[in-house]
């Protein structure tokens, strides 16, 4: 570095004397100009050597647009200082004019392609918005007064016109390899490049002005500008920074322009509202058409720069939240699995659905071959045939260190690798690199948690196992106990069980069966598995669930692990709790549930067996006039004793069970006829007609009972149902009854509801008619009154008789509407008849 600068430091002091020269001394004119012209030659060739950039042939040629143009120069001015002969136009110096141009153009394209790998729209339209605003004035106050002299051929004129187009080509070649931007900054070669062509621009549209005007003279300060371009291109080549230029650098998307570009876009998109003010000032609006045409050019490709910054911000927003989820992911993440599978999710929210790729999370030793120190992108293939018969033929791996840039890591996390299209790793490599710096420090995390869980496992364990109120023996091949840890103190009732044989601690009745067990496991190789065993205690019993492993290879262990836990507390609960869900918790009998999968196991068994399986459906008389008059206390332990004489009176094969108040119900399994049944009702009855002992009082009791049979039924619920019909009739014929269920009662049963939904129907619509009775006094033998029956329905319906339809309206309270409205019509009938004349009262 330090001979470039010094070779860049000879440069300049070798134009500024020859320029000194040149500006002074006007014979030498020709010769120091070609010194001038040749030393921006040698100063590429001379930074070629010294910098060595991986691409040299850019320069090369961009060195070859150089001599060509200080060639023509040359021939021009010796042609014209020492001949003396008038140079006609066109002529040898401007063929090799405009040869310059061709070679600037694909040297500027070389260094394009190497240092911008993939497409840059962003960069490209603002390549050409700089182009199209620069190109106006030349096109203006240069091209078009060409096209427009007099006397020029069409070469001339073509010729004339080439030269400030070919300095537009130029720069904007130097605008494209300038505007994008990178993560390394502004690269210094790259703006003495445009420095130099700026100036270079800027003077031949000055030469051409002046041509046009027959004011142009060789040695004077205009030439300046020449200078300045012959200088700017050879320091451009000279400084260290040139070998940027054909090295690929990464791009940082940014959805917005840096605020230097903005500024730039701005200035040049108003160079043609300017022209247009300066000519309306000047009252010369001759390019009107013009302006308004570089205008709309202008306004379309500002347009899409808007629109492509848009475009940028939303990907640059999804990027965000797609690594703000991977940070929430991987903040959670306690296994490298998920560190794992958080990667892979972000990558296709980055990427996208519609874009293939593969995903892969190296550890330390996976990734130690590639020595990844930075970030970078490289072929499948220089990762090897391992990872790369991973990566599903995609043609680019982005490769991204899983470490922090701002901070060391304590141990290597691994590396990420995402292969995909070269174009989509590119737009989001810099996402790529902090999703990476996430996952390294997650993965971090994780190895240090695995780290201090191996080194404090063993401490961990020795508490563990003094602690936990499980036992855990280990035992010798011949079963005996080689360690018990303390908690077998409240299991076996002492915790020196070091030397005793296990089978002997167990149960005599499950005794084989451990011993089977213990021998099952050493046989069967390091399964475990578990069972459950009495032990013996001092004070009794104790149940304990076991589990068996076999580490006899494990060299810390070497022997059978056995895991004894008490149980014994927990199977009185499950115990307690079955009980609870299955039983009465009053009577302790049976409860509907319980009743209900007992008769269907007992109707499925009278289907194999040909038995018949028989239900009572029983109910209380009058249990609640017990509860009014001595309490709810009393009702309940009266309730206890209809449950025990109920159990009593039964055989052991038959089921009691209370279906909640004061309702009972009795199974009866095996029957051979329904008479049986009916016979155990009439005994149920008899049973509970005999008085009850409550304290000091005797309390007398009945029961209505319904019988059904399987012969009626299909299921239990339909057993039951037939039952509480039967039950129903039975209390319809007085206390102390019991009936059997007939298929007429289901009948009588759906028309008594038919019967209640009309009632309640002919109550709302007042669907009723009165009859009048006369009261006659027989000693006198007058009417001394009448007597308001209701009738339902209305004639001509058929009638119901009142007796059924008043007892159902006593029952559904449907009543008191009823009588309301008899009162109602009989009192206006009456108030009618006091209204009517006296014969009229008479007849009536």
């Amino acid at each position: 570095m330090q001979s470039a600068h010094r070779a860049m430091v000879i440069h300049v002091g070798l134009v500024a004397v020859a320029t000194l020269v040149y500006m002074t001394v006007p014979a030498a004119l020709s010769p120091v100009w070609a010194v001038i012209g040749l030393a921006g030659v040698g100063a590429v060739l001379v930074g070629i050597r010294l910098n060595r950039p991986a691409h040299r042939w850019p320069w090369w040629t961009l060195a070859a647009g150089l001599l060509t143009f200080i060639a023509g120069d040359t021939y021009y001015n010796v042609m014209e200082e020492y001949f003396h002969a008038s140079n006609p136009f066109p002529s040898l110096s401007d063929a090799l004019y405009l040869t310059t141009y061709p070679l600037f153009a694909i040297g500027l394209s070389g260094l394009i392609r190497y240092r911008w790998a993939g497409h840059d729209l962003p960069s490209l339209l603002d390549a050409l918005i700089v182009t199209a605003g620069l190109a106006l004035p030349v096109w203006v106050y240069l091209v078009q007064p060409l096209a427009e002299v007099d006397g020029l051929t069409w070469e001339q004129r073509a010729i004339s016109i080439a030269y400030p187009l070919g300095d537009v080509l130029v720069l904007a070649l130097l605008a494209r390899l300038l505007t994008p931007s990178s993560v390394e900054g502004p690269n210094r070669s790259v703006q003495l490049l445009v420095v130099g062509t700026v100036t270079l621009l800027g003077f031949d549209i000055a030469y051409g002005i002046l041509q046009l005007n027959a004011i142009w003279q060789a040695g004077t300060a205009l030439d300046a500008g020449w200078i300045v371009f012959y200088t700017a291109w050879g320091l451009a080549a000279l400084h260290p920074s040139m070998t940027a230029l054909t090295a690929a650098l990464p791009q940082k998307p940014s959805p917005l322009p840096p605020p230097h570009r903005l500024v730039m876009l701005a200035g040049v998109t108003l160079i043609a509202p300017g022209i247009l003010l300066y000519e309306a000032a000047s009252h010369s609006p001759h390019h009107t058409a013009v302006i308004a045409a570089f205008s709309a050019l202008l306004f379309l490709l500002v347009i899409l720069r808007l629109a492509g910054m848009v475009v940028a911000h939303r990907g640059a927003v999804a990027r965000e939240l797609a690594l703000r989820r991977a940070a929430e992911s991987l903040v959670s993440a306690i296994r490298q699995q998920e560190v794992v599978r958080s990667c892979e999710e972000a990558v296709g929210m980055l990427l996208g659905p519609a874009v293939q790729h593969r995903t892969l999370v190296l550890s330390a030793e996976e990734a130690a071959p590639l020595r990844p120190r930075e970030a970078r992108r490289v072929a499948p293939a220089a990762l090897g045939p391992g990872i790369s018969s991973r990566l599903d033929g995609l043609p680019a791996v982005q490769v991204c260190p899983m470490t922090s840039p701002d901070r060391p890591a304590t141990q290597d996390p691994g590396v990420l690798l995402v292969a995909g299209p070269q174009q989509a790793l590119t737009e989001t490599r810099g996402s790529l690199e902090i999703l990476a710096s996430h996952a390294g420090l997650a993965m971090e995390r994780v190895l240090l948690r695995q780290e201090v869980i191996r080194r404090e496992s063993e401490a961990y364990f020795r508490t563990l196992v003094r602690n936990t109120s499980d036992v855990i023996l280990i035992l010798e091949d011949d079963d005996t106990i080689r360690y018990a840890s303390p908690s077998a103190a409240a299991v076996f009732g002492t915790a020196d069980l070091v030397g005793t044989c296990l089978p002997d601690l167990v149960d005599p009745r499950d005794r084989a069966r451990a011993v089977r067990e213990l021998t099952a496991v050493r046989d069967n190789g390091p399964q475990g598995s578990h069972d459950h065993w009495w032990v013996r205690h001092r004070a009794g019993r104790v149940e304990v669930e076991v589990r068996c492993s076999d580490f006899r290879d494990e060299r810390t262990v070497a022997g059978l692990v056995v895991t004894l836990r008490d149980v014994t507390e927990q199977r009185r609960l499950e115990h307690e709790l079955t009980q609870r869900a299955f039983h009465d918790s009053l009577t302790g009998l049976p409860n509907r549930t319980l009743l209900l999968e007992r008769i269907e196991r007992a109707l499925l068994r009278g289907r194999r067996e040909s038995s018949l399986t028989c239900l009572l459906f029983i109910d209380l008389d009058d249990f609640k006039q017990v509860n009014d008059t001595m309490g709810h206390s009393a009702g309940d332990h009266l309730l206890v004793d209809v449950g025990n004489r109920l159990t009593r009176t039964l055989r052991r094969t038959d089921t009691a069970a209370r279906l909640g108040g004061d309702e009972f119900a009795v199974l009866m399994e095996d029957a051979r006829e329904p008479l049986d049944a009916e016979l155990l009702a009439a005994q149920v009855v008899q049973a509970l007609t005999r008085p009850f002992v409550l304290g000091d009082e005797s309390v007398s009791l009945s029961a209505s009972v319904g019988v059904a049979t399987a012969r009626d039924s299909t299921d239990a619920e339909e057993l039951l149902g037939h039952a509480d019909l039967a039950l129903y009739a039975a209390k319809a014929a007085g206390k102390r009854q019991w009936r059997r269920f007939l298929p007429m009662l289901r009948a009588r049963m759906v028309e008594r509801h038919d019967l209640q939904s009309r009632l309640a129907r002919a109550v709302a619509a007042q669907e009723f008619a009165l009859r009048y009775q006369p009261v006659v006094d027989i000693d006198a033998g007058e009417v001394v009154g009448f007597e308001a029956l209701v009738r339902w329905p209305r004639a001509p319906h058929r009638p119901v008789s009142p007796e059924q339809f008043i007892t159902l309206a006593e029952e559904t309270g449907h009543i008191a509407p009823l009588g309301s409205w008899v009162l109602e019509n009989a009192v206006g009938d009456v108030a009618g008849l006091q209204q009517l004349p006296g014969p009229a009262k008479r007849r009536t």
